[in-house]
C-alpha cells in the first residue's frame, strides 16, 4: 500500500522563509488580472491573496473586460508590466476564446513573469538555464526532492503536454538524466496510455480528468504524483484513482492536500525573487 506524500513539514518551512522575506522587503505590489468567473481561477485568486496577506505582500487584482480583443489585452498587460511598482504579475486563465495566449504571456516583462509563461522564462528551460519557473512545476520538483529520489536514468511517464507544465517538467527531468516520456490525448485514444504508465518509475498526471488513471496501468512501487484537478459537485478530484493506484504505488499524493498546497507558496518564492531584478535588463 502506497505511503501518502506528507508535505505538512515542507508547506512550514516554506511558509516561515515567505514571512521572513516579507519582513525584508516592502516595495511594490504583486498583480493579479483576471478575466471571468471561472471557479478554479477564482479558488486560485483567493489562495494568493489569503497568502499575501499572511506573509505581508501588497496584493491587486485587476478584472479584464471578456469582451477585448486579444491585441486590446496584450496592450493592457503591457501597460501594467510598465508599472514600475508591479514586481510581479500573474495573467490567470481560463482566458475569452479569441485571446491568443502566447501574445497575452508574451507582453510580460521576463523578470515580473512570476509563473514562468512567457516565452523568454520558458526558452531558458530549453537551454538549460531556468530563470522564472511555473510553481506548480517547482512544486513537483520538491516533492520528488523531499523523496530523495535519484532520478538518474529512472523512467518517468508525464501525463499531459501543455506548455505550462508538461513540456518544461520534461525538459528540467531530463535535464537530471530522467528518461521521460510525455503522453498525450493521442497516447490515450490510440490505448497505449496503460503501456507507458505500467513501464514508469514515476508518474506525473497533471490533465484535470477525474479518474484517468487507473490502478492495473500503475507499475509495482513507482511514484504517483497527481496534479490534476477538477471539481465533481462540491467535491474536488485528481486524475488518479486513488484507492486503486495507492494499492499498487510506495508513494502517492492526494488531491486536495498534495502538490496544490505547495504551489502558491512558490508563486510566492518567486515573486520575492522578481522584486529583487527591478533593474535586470534583457
Amino acid at each position: 500500500m502506497a505511503e501518502i506524500i506528507g508535505i505538512d513539514n515542507l508547506v512550514e518551512k516554506f511558509k516561515k522563509e515567505l514571512i521572513t522575506e516579507g519582513k525584508k522587503q516592502s516595495d511594490g505590489f504583486l498583480l493579479s488580472v483576471q478575466s471571468g468567473h471561472a471557479p478554479d481561477a477564482e479558488a486560485y485568486i483567493r489562495s494568493q491573496k489569503k497568502m499575501a496577506e499572511k506573509i505581508g505582500v501588497d496584493f491587486r487584482l485587476c478584472r479584464l473586460d471578456n469582451s477585448l480583443s486579444s491585441k486590446e489585452a496584450f496592450l493592457k498587460v503591457k501597460q501594467f508590466s510598465n508599472d514600475k511598482e508591479a514586481k510581479g504579475i500573474i495573467i490567470n486563465k481560463p482566458f475569452p476564446s479569441q485571446w491568443n495566449s502566447q501574445e497575452i504571456f508574451s507582453a510580460i516583462s521576463p523578470n515580473k513573469d512570476i509563473e514562468g509563461v512567457s516565452p523568454y522564462n520558458l526558452g531558458r528551460i530549453f537551454y538549460g538555464n531556468p530563470y522564472f519557473i511555473s510553481p506548480t512545476v517547482l512544486a513537483i520538483l520538491a516533492i520528488l526532492r523531499f523523496l530523495n529520489l535519484d532520478l538518474y536514468g529512472k523512467d518517468v511517464a508525464i501525463v499531459g503536454s501543455s506548455s505550462l507544465i508538461g513540456k518544461p517538467l520534461a525538459l528540467l527531468l531530463s535535464q537530471e538524466f530522467a528518461t521521460v516520456s510525455i503522453t498525450h490525448i493521442a497516447t490515450y485514444k490510440k490505448q497505449m496510455l496503460p503501456f507507458y504508465l505500467q513501464n514508469s518509475d514515476i508518474v506525473i498526471s497533471a490533465v484535470g480528468k477525474p479518474g484517468l488513471i487507473k490502478g492495473e496501468w500503475i507499475k509495482k512501487g513507482a511514484v504517483v504524483i497527481d496534479v490534476g484537478i477538477s471539481r465533481q459537485g462540491s467535491a474536488l478530484s485528481g486524475d488518479v484513482d486513488f484507492e486503486e493506484v495507492a494499492k499498487k504505488a510506495s508513494y502517492i499524493t492526494p488531491v486536495p492536500g498534495g502538490v496544490g498546497r505547495l504551489t502558491t507558496l512558490f508563486l510566492f518564492k518567486n515573486f520575492f525573487k522578481a522584486r529583487c531584478l527591478t533593474d535586470a535588463r534583457y
